[in-house]
């Protein structure tokens, strides 16, 4: 290889490598996004489970 072509090809690759991290950057914040609104809607069903449950307490004490 050419000292040329050496330069050439870690360019490329390091740009390529670049582009990639912006990739995983961007995936990983769609990921914590939806991770983020998975936990809201688990504490929504958590809580709702809770009311339930006392309607149901309340009811078998009447």
């Amino acid at each position: 290889m050419v000292p040329g072509e050496s330069v050439q090809h870690l360019t490329t690759k390091y740009t390529t490598l670049k582009h990639r991290v912006h990739q995983l950057a961007q995936e990983h914040r769609k990921l914590q996004e939806r991770l983020e609104g998975a936990r809201s809607n688990l504490r929504f069903t958590d809580k709702r489970i809770a009311d339930l449950e006392v309607q149901l307490l309340e009811r078998d004490q009447t």
